[in-house]
């Protein structure tokens, strides 16, 4: 009688390892999710603060003064034409653009303000009702 080769996994073994991998890989794909999704709303962030360097720019290039309370509203794809910002990337679709608006506000009393004494509210509109709202200065 010949006798059996005795090398090699048992089922049990390999469906425990099996098992381990896949608890592994479910961390692993969660963990890269999460990366991924920070990584987006940062993208989302720099294009908020692009847009305000732009928008300092375009206001001190065309030499804009508000009066008090006195807005002003200018478009992110503007401030990309005219080649003050980067084109704003979507986050969320390569194959797209993001949008949104600049909104400058004079909210001193003061008749001697400067760029610096405004309030700058980003509005960053990327695919898939992504948005994101910041003001600057930053306090």
């Amino acid at each position: 009688m010949k006798k059996l080769n005795k090398k090699g996994f048992t089922l049990v073994e390999l469906l425990a390892v099996i098992t381990i991998m896949g608890i592994i890989m479910a961390v692993a794909v969660g963990a890269v999710f999460i990366h991924l999704q920070n990584s987006r709303e940062q993208a989302m962030e720099t294009i908020a603060s692009s847009s305000y360097d732009g928008a300092v720019m375009y206001m001190m290039d065309n030499n804009m003064m508000l009066n008090t309370n006195e807005t002003t509203t200018i478009e992110i794809e503007d401030l990309y034409e005219d080649g003050r910002i980067e084109r704003p990337a979507d986050p969320y679709n390569t194959k797209a653009e993001c949008g949104g608006k600049v909104v400058v506000q004079n909210k001193t009393t003061s008749s001697t303000t400067g760029l610096e004494d405004y309030r700058y509210t980003i509005t960053v509109n990327c695919s898939g009702g992504h948005s994101l709202t910041q003001t600057y200065p930053k306090k």
